[in-house]
């Protein structure tokens, strides 16, 4: 049976990974690049998230590969393959072209061509894990208030740096409802292992759920310049998950 794209099944994964693992074009020079850092943040319990930084070439490419491996994955750990940085209908429609089962977006990905919703829309429609971001109160609002069903399932707030953990708290404060328990609130950009601790505490507080988006497990390729090393990418994961644990 060939494998069918699951937003429940996405979503299951993204609230017990807690953290997707941005990858951008400095981590991804070629195709195999792509592969082995994906592989490598998969076994390491996390979800990773390329972006369209990366050229789309290489993501066509290193797709086709890294498709086979997640119709092998076991059902109890699926794999799944998500994708960032989608800025337009264009990249919209060559992302769920690809396969990917998440798509993120820093701003509304229909831009002049529509409302956000659209964007919704076309996810829910192709079985893809939707997650628009949002900086201000009435973003969010248009989001988790429809009527519609047209409703994302996570959240982003982009760029979170400019908010902070209590900037945030303050942000969601006054849509604490009942019926948005358990949304998840995924803060993105300037996310590491020392804010991040910080940033769970502030979403739990108001009774969302925090998810994780940042670079930061990948820091020793940025700093060793060795992308698509598989030693470098392990440890720079291994020394992330500590770090992380000892701030949590």
């Amino acid at each position: 049976m060939s494998y069918q794209r699951s937003r429940k099944q996405t979503d299951a994964v993204v609230r017990a990974s807690g953290i997707v693992v941005v990858m951008n074009k400095d981590h991804v020079k070629k195709p195999e690049d792509m592969i082995v850092t994906v592989r490598e943040v998969y076994s390491a319990g996390y979800v990773a998230e390329v972006t369209f930084r990366i050229e789309e070439g290489i993501l066509r490419e290193g797709m086709r590969e890294l498709q086979r491996m997640r119709d092998a994955s076991p059902p109890e750990k699926p794999m799944v393959l998500g994708v960032g940085s989608v800025i337009n209908p264009k990249e919209l429609e060559a992302a769920v072209e690809m396969g990917f089962d998440m798509i993120v977006a820093p701003a509304n990905v229909m831009g002049g061509y529509g409302e956000g919703k659209e964007f919704v829309r076309i996810c829910q429609q192709n079985e893809i894990f939707s997650s628009p971001a949002i900086f201000t109160p009435t973003e969010l609002q248009y989001f988790i208030e429809r009527s519609d069903g047209l409703e994302p399932d996570a959240v982003k707030v982009f760029p979170a740096r400019s908010h902070g953990p209590k900037g945030l708290s303050d942000l969601l404060a006054p849509f604490v409802r009942e019926r948005h328990r358990g949304r998840i609130i995924m803060p993105t950009g300037a996310v590491d292992y020392e804010t991040g601790p910080q940033y769970q505490e502030a979403i739990r507080k108001r009774g969302f759920f925090p998810v994780l988006g940042m670079s930061s497990p990948l820091a020793l390729i940025d700093k060793e310049k060795r992308p698509g090393d598989a030693d470098c990418i392990r440890r720079s994961l291994a020394e992330f998950r500590q770090k992380f644990s000892r701030e949590a």
